[in-house]
């Protein structure tokens, strides 16, 4: 019998197809609906994967008849897992549209997730941006962790999961552009002004790219490691496809991500470019991020 070569990229080649073929479509029966802004929906799902997700991770999410969208997992329980969609296009407004009972098809978890071992945590979130990290600041509060969670809204009714985070033990602080809640201005803004008078160990962050971005350099300035969560286009969600890579060092939104540590960020286009549905690279509004 002929001896098998050690061929590393052959064998390279054999776990991605062993990962596609693990990570088939799973029909999910929607539980539960909740309404948690006028844009924004959360749906409990049957969980039908078998591992424990991380806050960080994600699921790629198909209903039939329209494209498949990547989803962060807003939070979890033995046999459920949540989504929150922000009705942006064609594909959210048809979630939109579903019932409880409806089904959609889910794959994954996909990605890394947060790292959540430290003693101090500030979150800060923008927008729909919130999503993951409610979900970390829960099991944050869990674990007995001190976090200062801050979210930053367009205005009041864009605030998402109140009700969760003030039932947590962190300490909550909201900024919305109208200053019809809390803080008159920017997330950003607000936090310059928390890192004043508190020490943390760890930033987490998800929202716009502009805001990431001066989060970012706000804790690289103070010495605070930060992780922020990126969001790309996806076609495959396990690095087969390529559509995310992140410029210029290669590596995939969709499996080295989507959580990458800050200092790593500030050497790529993080914050400057990034690829549109076509894989065109554009340009993001430097003004928009000052």
């Amino acid at each position: 019998m002929q001896e098998k070569i050690f061929d590393p990229k052959l064998e390279s080649y054999e776990k991605e197809i062993l990962s596609y073929k693990s990570f088939k479509f799973k029909p999910s029966k929607i539980r539960k609906i909740v309404g948690e802004s006028p844009r924004v929906k959360s749906f409990y799902l049957e969980k039908q994967m078998k591992c424990l997700t991380r806050p960080g991770q994600f699921v790629m999410v198909w209903l039939p008849g329209h494209e498949e969208v990547p989803m962060s997992i807003t939070d979890e329980g033995e046999d459920f897992i949540r989504i929150s969609v922000s009705r942006e296009g064609t594909t959210t407004s048809e979630l939109h549209k579903l019932e409880i009972g409806s089904t959609l098809f889910l794959r994954g978890p996909f990605g890394n997730g947060f790292s959540l071992d430290g003693k101090s945590f500030l979150v800060v979130g923008g927008g729909y941006g919130v999503a993951p990290l409610i979900y970390a600041a829960k099991i944050l509060s869990k674990n007995n962790v001190r976090c200062s969670y801050i979210q930053g809204a367009k205005t009041k009714s864009d605030l998402l999961f109140l009700d969760e985070v003030k039932n947590m033990d962190v300490e909550l602080n909201l900024a919305t552009d109208d200053g019809s809640e809390g803080f008159k201005g920017r997330a950003t803004e607000l936090m310059e002004s928390v890192l004043d008078t508190r020490e943390f160990d760890f930033i987490l962050t998800c929202g716009s790219e502009q805001m990431m971005h001066r989060v970012v350099q706000l804790g690289v300035e103070r010495s605070i490691r930060a992780q922020a969560s990126l969001e790309r286009y996806m076609k495959c969600g396990f690095g087969i496809c390529g559509s995310c890579v992140l410029d210029p060092v290669g590596l995939r939104v969709c499996t080295e991500g989507p959580i990458f540590e800050g200092n790593f960020l500030l050497n790529t286009e993080f914050g400057k470019q990034k690829r549109d549905l076509s894989g065109s690279r554009v340009t993001i509004d430097d003004e928009k991020r000052k």
